[in-house]
């Protein structure tokens, strides 16, 4: 069986994108002074990331399953880059103009340089770690993702060629070991930071192939785990409980990096299974509509979060009702913003990238011929 779309995916991304919003806003109203049980539940929003992480590996690796199917390697760029980059670039406009202009202060902690944009224009902050919090923080995860994207058709061709266990095991060592060296040596100049930084590509490759094997476990021909039976339902919804359960504590005693990551990676591909199952639940349609924005979303939320900080400090109220109240309004301004950001740039950028790069999977005569070709 294979499948390129299945249902319940969009609102999973639609909630994890809230849930890094909410995180955003405890950290950055900070003199909120927030009760400290509040505050650090909210923090757990931040883990939203790594389910983005483990749904692109997902989504990705769907069409690929079914026997018979490779990957057109050029096709896919040029989609995956028509998709991404042109409401990445206008968020990046935008928010460089914030960070660079006279009110710099509002939304970062040091004026941005030119160096700091042109590492943001292509996309690179991952690489260069100095510069992740330079305009907007959130846009790490963009670059992550491209550096995913460069590297998929490789892992498509050791997923076929090593299994999925060897190539999760794998992951998670590179995660681990690249933690080690992190605590073991220090990196000066401008690549400073980057072993064992968790932004980066060799800390975050377990989850996404956590998700491209969730895909192949999932919907390997003569698998029932994607039939919404109570019983398939139950073992989603524990899955997702004890994965989940673990991930929040390891987050909460600071337990290494690298496992931490690992964890997450094994929530987020739960969390997909059980999504997956809900999918034709009237509520879930729902969300699954209202996810469709949360690229948009994700992309403008932190600089609107930091310009309505003086705003929101000026509403009476307790900590918790100025949160509230505050935070209402401003989602829905980022709400309004990421909704022109999606009808004018992100959804005609996606029917380009469809149109011009139609060809991503190709059907192969032969099943067992390999899953990449050039």
């Amino acid at each position: 069986m294979g499948q390129s779309r299945i249902g319940g995916l969009d609102a999973l991304r639609g909630l994890s994108a809230l849930a890094v919003f909410v995180c955003h806003l405890t950290a950055y109203w900070s003199g909120l002074g927030l009760p400290h049980l509040v505050y650090t539940a909210a923090q757990v929003g931040a883990h939203g990331v790594d389910i983005f992480v483990v749904l692109s590996g997902f989504v990705l690796t769907l069409p690929l399953v079914a026997p018979g199917r490779s990957l057109n390697v050029r096709q896919f760029y040029g989609r995956r880059m028509w998709r991404i980059l042109p409401a990445y670039w206008v968020a990046l406009a935008f928010a460089a103009v914030l960070a660079a202009g006279p009110a710099w202060d509002l939304v970062v902690a040091q004026r941005a340089t030119l160096w700091d944009v042109v590492v943001h224009v292509f996309a690179l902050q991952t690489l260069f770690v100095p510069t992740l919090g330079a305009i907007n923080g959130s846009l790490w995860s963009i670059s992550l993702e491209i550096l995913l994207y460069l590297l998929f058709p490789v892992l498509v061709l050791l997923l076929h060629r090593l299994g999925g266990a060897v190539l999760v095991v794998a992951a998670a060592g590179l995660s681990l070991t690249t933690w080690w060296l992190g605590t073991q040596f220090v990196i000066g100049g401008p690549f400073g930071g980057f072993l064992g930084d968790g932004h980066t590509l060799p800390m975050r490759l377990v989850q996404f192939v956590a998700g491209m094997v969730l895909a192949t476990v999932l919907l390997r021909p003569g698998s029932t785990a994607l039939e919404p039976s109570r019983r398939r339902r139950s073992q989603a919804v524990t899955a997702a409980a004890v994965t989940g359960a673990a991930a929040v504590a390891a987050s909460t005693l600071d337990v290494p990096q690298g496992i931490n990551l690992s964890l997450w990676a094994a929530c987020g591909a739960a969390l997909v299974w059980l999504f997956a199952l809900f999918a034709q639940n009237r509520g879930m349609r729902a969300l699954d509509k209202a996810g469709t924005r949360a690229y948009s979303f994700y992309l403008v939320h932190q600089p609107l979060v930091l310009l309505a900080w003086p705003v929101a400090a000026l509403l009476p109220g307790g900590p918790v009702v100025v949160l509230l109240y505050g935070g209402l309004l401003t989602l829905l301004v980022v709400c309004a913003a990421a909704e022109v950001l999606f009808r004018y740039v992100e959804r005609p950028s996606h029917r380009i990238a469809v149109q011009r790069f139609p060809a991503v999977v190709r059907r192969v005569q032969d099943p067992t011929a390999e899953a990449m070709s050039a």
